[in-house]
């Protein structure tokens, strides 16, 4: 399947318009809402000579870049394609002549008026986009409450998203969701067929963990108690980085007493579990392992309860499989073989539960083969993008005990990606200089 539909609704739907992707975009009817007397002085001070407020995440004033306004949508008010202006006079001028033929607008998906921007260009200060001003000659009062690089995230991450989903031949739906009154922005919802990932990019709504189907991916800004990475083993960040006229998407993995790891979206993949990075094997790898004994025992102690040591296991197994983790998978169905002194009804569970891992171990052998298969010919084939994927889903979920065969498809394929990547920075690095 290829991505081929969904729905992007900015809160309750009211008018319909055609996106990017085949997407519906739904947007507010109704007019931006005015400034109070308080906006106004303060939008007033920021266009003079003294003012420096500006907008931070869209929820308080700091001081800064006097609220200027740093993103934009391309060709229309209903557009979802962001673009964010360049902060430099000198990057102003090659940006101006690679979209001479563009219009930019403050876009209503960013919670904007829907009116077209121009662009104002500084050498003592920061470049932006501007309103034209109204008839009356008067500079026009936007009601817009996020104005920074990274008010138009939320666009940024359904355009990466649906990109990462479409070359992995999975289908979802896009949704702006404002729940509890929040800013359009704040939630991204992606909704796969069985489950779905709710990304928070600030503060303004409470993640939910006991929802089942819907996993949170946390901005940098959204706090996480202790007691919720021990109990979810791990969780899932996101940030936006900055790189020339766009934002590129990086996820997170973090864990209890762990540094939070980062990957690009390509080395990421969608599981039976949900959203499943390079560390997320480590992790439940490292959980269902015991630590070494860090002092030798004085003498010997009464072991645990065998009953309650079959429910470990049991729960461990089930974990396992929920991450893909093969390796996992094998010892605990090990150390289950190894256990006695169990109950006739818990060791009928135990069996069960190890038949059904070991159907389960011999389809991802299967899944295992074509992977590798796959990938060999994508290499072959001179196939970049299938190669990228198929080796970053082969390193997320096959990086165990490969065989002599596997590990030189595994080193050739990483050669060939890596070569076409050094190719394609040098073929960017060659535009961006007949640009400028």
């Amino acid at each position: 399947m290829g991505l081929t539909g969904g729905t992007l609704r900015p809160g309750p739907p009211q008018r319909k318009s055609p996106g990017r992707f085949g997407f519906a975009a739904t947007v507010p009817a109704e007019p931006a809402p005015a400034y109070d007397g308080l906006s106004t002085s303060i939008v007033c001070e920021a266009n003079g000579v003294g003012g420096t407020m500006s907008w931070d995440e869209g929820w308080g004033f700091v001081q800064g870049d006097r609220r200027q306004i740093q993103t934009a949508v391309l060709s229309g008010a209903d557009s979802e394609d962001p673009l964010m202006l360049p902060l430099e006079a000198i990057e102003l001028d090659a940006f101006r002549r690679h979209h001479a033929h563009d219009t930019f607008w403050c876009g209503l998906l960013l919670g904007g008026c829907g009116l077209q921007l121009t662009t104002k260009l500084y050498t003592d200060r920061v470049c932006h986009f501007a309103h034209y001003p109204g008839p009356d000659g008067h500079p026009h009062l936007c009601g817009r409450r996020a104005r920074g690089v990274n008010s138009a995230d939320h666009l940024y991450v359904k355009s990466a998203a649906a990109a990462w989903l479409r070359s992995r031949d999975l289908q979802a739906d896009f949704e702006l969701v404002q729940p509890e009154g929040a800013p359009i922005g704040s939630v991204v919802d992606i909704q796969f067929q069985h489950r779905g990932l709710r990304v928070h990019l600030d503060r303004a709504v409470q993640p939910a963990w006991d929802e089942d189907g819907r996993e949170p991916v946390l901005g940098v800004s959204v706090p996480v108690d202790r007691d919720t990475l021990i109990d979810c083993w791990y969780v899932h960040r996101i940030r936006l980085n900055s790189e020339g006229t766009t934002r590129k998407v990086r996820i997170g993995t973090e864990a209890f007493a762990r540094e939070t790891e980062w990957f690009a979206l390509d080395d990421c993949e969608v599981t039976e579990r949900g959203l499943a990075t390079p560390a997320v094997e480590r992790i439940v790898k490292a959980r269902t392992t015991a630590p070494p004994p860090r002092w030798p025992a004085a003498k010997a102690k009464k072991g645990p309860d065998v009953e309650a040591r079959a429910q470990v296991l049991l729960r461990q197994l089930a974990s396992a499989r929920k991450v893909e983790s093969v390796v996992v998978v094998h010892r605990v169905c090990r150390e289950i073989a190894g256990l006695t002194g169990a109950s006739s009804a818990t060791q009928a569970e135990l069996v069960d539960a190890v038949r059904d891992a070991r159907r389960w171990l011999e389809g991802q052998a299967d899944v295992r083969r074509e992977l590798f298969a796959r990938r060999d010919e994508a290499v072959t084939a001179q196939n970049a993008q299938q190669a990228r994927v198929l080796l970053a889903r082969a390193n997320a979920t096959a990086a165990h005990d490969r065989t002599e065969d596997e590990g030189r498809i595994a080193a050739a394929a990483a050669d060939f990606v890596a070569a076409q990547s050094r190719m394609k920075e040098a073929a960017d690095a060659e535009r961006a200089m007949e640009q400028a």
